[in-house]
């Protein structure tokens, strides 16, 4: 057995493409909450995730651990060794799993080639940013933010209308943004496959990372399972994140953009 700390989760990072629908139910919520595995028993998370006790011993197995025993041990070998890892329930902290996701978020930007994604994000010749349903206004605030430093930052489709032909102009230089978090539309593999011949970044949540080897680059948002309604605070950090990078990198025309901008809110007296 590993004694890396991320063992756990690069497990199920792992595997997460061939998991059936319940196995990918446990991977979900044991991604945001791994501790569980140390304040829970196997019947507990069954009940939770809404799957049955086998099918919980099934997923355990899957991963490569003996039993639901192996794995706690494991996470208990980790906390001995120093790193906090959380062995009671929190109650009553409506903040705790978002400081969590925002925590993996950091470690993950850690390994991921953010040079190359800012530097897209700066120099291609047009941004494409792709956002349906509960992505579209992060798909709108990415394109507001990036205005502020740089031009030709489009947002598709337009309202009312298909992506077929918005797909077909996309050119060589163009770098291709798509967020897609939690339900996302019928046509969402499909869209992927297309832009697989472009340069494209994908921001999805934990259940979109089966679609990271037909992208260029994937972020992946961790999201809260516990919740009945979701929280939309760490693709917003990223997004931050990501058009402050871009913006530092540009410097001085990126300045003369922002200028440009406040100028016209000043002649036009359209703010405050």
């Amino acid at each position: 057995m590993t004694n890396n700390s991320n063992s756990l989760i690069e497990r199920i990072t792992k595997h997460y493409p061939d998991l059936t629908q319940n196995s990918r139910r446990l991977a979900d919520y044991l991604l945001l909450n791994p501790e569980k595995v140390l304040i829970m028993s196997t019947n507990d998370i069954a009940e939770v995730c809404a799957v049955s006790k086998t099918s919980v011993s099934r997923f355990i197995r899957r991963l490569g651990y003996a039993d639901h025993l192996s794995l706690r041990n494991e996470l208990l070998a980790v906390r001995e060794s120093g790193q906090p890892v959380l062995t009671n329930a929190l109650n009553n902290c409506d903040f705790y799993q978002e400081i969590q996701a925002l925590e993996r978020l950091r470690e993950q930007l850690k390994s991921v080639d953010m040079e190359a994604i800012i530097k897209h994000l700066a120099e291609a010749k047009r941004i494409k940013i792709i956002g349906y349903r509960n992505s579209y206004p992060l798909a709108l605030h990415f394109r507001q933010q990036l205005m502020q430093c740089r031009s030709h930052v489009e947002l598709l489709p337009l309202p009312g209308q298909t992506i077929g032909e918005d797909l077909a102009a996309i050119e060589e230089d163009d770098f291709v943004i798509v967020i897609g978090i939690r339900r996302r539309v019928s046509h969402f593999a499909k869209m992927i496959e297309q832009l697989q011949a472009h340069q494209c970044l994908l921001i999805t949540d934990q259940s979109g990372q089966k679609y990271a080897q037909s992208t260029t680059h994937t972020l992946i948002c961790h999201m809260n399972n516990e919740t009945p309604l979701d929280s939309y605070a760490v693709p917003m950090s990223l997004i931050s994140h990501l058009v402050n990078n871009t913006y530092q990198l540009l410097n001085g025309e990126a300045t003369k953009v922002s200028s440009k901008i406040s100028v016209n809110y000043s002649k036009l007296n359209e703010l405050e």
